[in-house]
């Protein structure tokens, strides 16, 4: 038990927050619509358009994709990806003091869960993602069954309308499919805790 606290600390600062559009704004690239490096794989662009919440945020929401981070996605940014053809979760995650907090996921004190879904990625196909918590996507944007909550998958039409004022978060990011669904670590902490007070018979 000792052990499994001493690396609590650790485990949590695993994935680390960006700083939000508060103290600047994003100062990426503009966009610019990208080539897929061959057929073999999907585009996704997941984007944020700007508005007053989201440029006050102090953290920026993070993009995990079958339970990894991938980047952050601040006021007016965009993220752009090649997936392998497969299925993946995407979740997006609230930080809190410099910290994504996800040892804590899966467990009953998940609270920086902001949404989550599966995407299904097919060859050749190209996915937008629409991120903004000020409200849902103007009317007929939203795809039906693509999205949870803020997180949206949206029409080619309306991200392109949305797409051409945005900047560019961090360069673009490949994705493998996974061979098999990844286990959090921390599930292995839950059940060590569970375990312990099972043993001293709580």
């Amino acid at each position: 038990m000792r052990r499994l606290l001493w690396l609590l600390p650790i485990v949590l600062l695993t994935a680390c927050s960006t700083p939000g559009a508060f103290f600047g704004a994003t100062d990426g690239e503009a966009f610019a619509p990208h080539v897929l490096s061959d057929e073999n794989h999907a585009l996704v662009y997941l984007y944020r358009p700007r508005n007053d919440w989201a440029d006050q945020e102090l953290e920026a929401p993070g993009l995990f994709l079958d339970n990894q981070l991938i980047g952050s996605l601040p006021s007016n940014g965009y993220l752009v990806l090649e997936f392998d053809a497969a299925s993946y979760k995407l979740e997006m995650r609230r930080p809190l003091a410099g910290s994504f907090w996800t040892l804590l996921a899966d467990g009953p004190f998940d609270f920086t869960l902001i949404a989550s879904f599966t995407l299904d990625a097919a060859v050749g196909a190209t996915y937008y993602l629409r991120y903004d918590e000020d409200g849902p996507p103007p009317m007929g944007g939203a795809l039906e069954g693509g999205g949870d909550g803020p997180l949206q998958l949206v029409s080619a039409e309306l991200a392109q309308a949305e797409l051409g004022v945005t900047r560019q978060v961090q360069p673009m990011a490949r994705v493998a499919a996974s061979q098999q669904e990844p286990e959090r670590p921390q599930r292995g902490f839950w059940r060590s805790i569970g375990e312990a007070l099972d043993k001293v018979g709580i």
